[in-house]
């Protein structure tokens, strides 16, 4: 069984180094993605808040400016998510 076990793990190593690579780059369009969108969603947020303060938006457009902020700050966290996954899937590969 022991053998059986190494000969899988063995068929396998293409598979994880694959999955590490495919994790590594998405890890770092992640990194890129969350330092630009965060930024951008914080811009987009203040403008709408103080548009809306000031009396330059009306409530509809200052909502939908908050609203585009909100998913330009998410879309990072998903990608974050999916660099877990990938994670859990490469621990489940290695069956240990």
């Amino acid at each position: 069984m022991a053998v059986v076990r190494i000969i899988i793990k063995i068929l396998l190593l293409p598979v994880r180094i694959c999955l590490t690579i495919i994790q590594l780059v998405v890890m770092f369009i992640t990194w890129l993605s969350a330092t630009v969108f965060h930024t951008l969603s914080g811009i987009i947020c203040i403008t709408a808040v103080l548009g809306y303060g000031f009396g330059q938006e009306t409530g509809t457009e200052a909502f939908r400016m908050l609203a585009m902020g909100f998913i330009l700050y998410v879309l990072p966290i998903l990608a974050g998510w999916i660099v877990v996954w990938l994670e859990a899937i490469k621990i489940r590969l290695m069956g240990d």
